[in-house]
C-alpha cells in the first residue's frame, strides 16, 4: 500500500521528532490533537508544521480532541467549549490540507440514560455550528466509540445528507458492539472514509496490532475487498513506541491482497 492509504495517529507534539521516521516508512499521518495543548497552539505553528509535511511528501488527517467534550450534550457550556475546540481543529486542519478529521460523537447509552433524542437534537446545534465553518476540502468523520448498535451514527449521519462521513474503529467494535459487522458496515458503506484498524481479546482497549486480540480480521477483509475504493484511510492507532512498528507491518500485511 501507499503513503496515501496507510497512515499512523501521531500526537501533534511527536510529529517534528518523527519526521525521517515516517518518510523512512513511507506513511502518512492522523495529527492528533490533545484537549489542553489544541488551547495553546498559534496559526504560525501550525502552518510550519504543514510546510514541513508538503516539503517531504506526507499527506495526513487529523483526529480532534475528546477527553471531556460532548457533542451532543445537555450542558450548553460543555457544548459551547466542545464547539470552541471541533472549529479550531477543523481550522488547524485546513491549514494542514489534512484529508479528514476524526471525532468522537459522544453517546454512551449509560452515560445519556438510553435517551438517544437528547443527544441526537443536541448533537445537531454542535455540528450546525461547526460544519458552517468547516473548509469544504475537509472532510469529517465520526468513530464509533461506546455505540452498542449504529443507528444513532446512521440517523446523525443521514440527517446531515454527505456533510458527515464514518470512520469505522475495529477495536471499539471489538469492546462495545452488541451487534455483528454487517450491521454496521452496510448501512454506512458509502460514508466510509477511514478505517481504524487495531485488536483486543474485548476486555480492554489494548490498541495491539492485527492478530494479536480476537477481532474478526478475516470477515473485514472481505468487506474492504468487495468495498475498496482508494480514497480509504486505514490509520495504525498503537498506544506504545514498542507495538508501533509491528502495527504498521500488520495493517500492511492484511491490506497486501487488495
Amino acid at each position: 500500500m501507499s503513503r496515501k492509504n496507510v497512515l499512523i495517529n501521531v500526537p501533534y507534539d511527536l510529529i517534528e521528532a518523527n519526521i525521517k521516521r515516517i518518510v523512512d516508512l513511507n506513511l502518512g499521518i492522523e495529527v492528533y490533537f490533545e484537549n489542553n495543548l489544541i488551547d495553546e497552539l498559534k496559526e504560525n505553528q501550525i502552518k510550519e508544521l504543514s510546510k514541513k509535511l508538503k516539503e517531504n511528501g506526507i499527506i495526513c488527517t487529523c483526529h480532534a480532541p475528546y477527553f471531556d467534550l460532548s457533542p451532543g450534550g445537555i450542558d450548553r457550556r460543555v457544548r459551547s467549549i466542545t464547539i470552541e475546540k471541533l472549529k479550531k481543529t477543523f481550522f488547524f486542519a485546513q491549514l494542514l490540507e489534512a484529508r479528514v478529521v476524526i471525532c468522537h460523537p459522544g453517546y454512551s447509552k449509560w452515560y445519556f440514560d438510553g435517551n438517544e433524542e437528547i443527544w441526537f437534537e443536541n448533537s445537531i446545534l454542535t455540528w450546525n455550528e461547526v460544519l458552517k465553518e468547516k473548509d469544504k476540502n475537509v472532510t469529517a468523520a465520526l468513530e464509533n466509540v461506546f455505540e452498542e448498535t449504529p443507528e444513532t451514527l446512521i440517523e446523525l449521519i443521514k440527517y446531515f445528507k454527505g456533510q458527515i462521513f464514518f470512520c469505522f474503529d475495529t477495536g471499539h467494535f471489538n469492546l462495545f458492539s452488541k451487534t455483528n459487522m454487517e450491521a454496521w458496515l452496510l448501512p454506512l458503506k458509502d460514508w466510509l472514509v477511514e478505517f481504524h484498524l487495531h485488536d483486543n481479546y474485548g476486555t480492554n482497549d489494548d490498541h495491539m496490532p492485527i492478530g494479536y486480540g480476537n477481532f474478526p480480521f478475516r470477515e473485514l477483509k472481505a468487506f474492504i475487498k468487495a468495498l475498496y475504493r482508494s480514497e480509504l484511510f486505514f490509520v495504525a492507532e498503537p498506544h506504545d513506541e514498542a507495538s508501533a512498528l509491528e502495527s504498521i507491518k500488520s495493517i500492511r500485511d492484511f491490506l497486501s491482497s487488495l
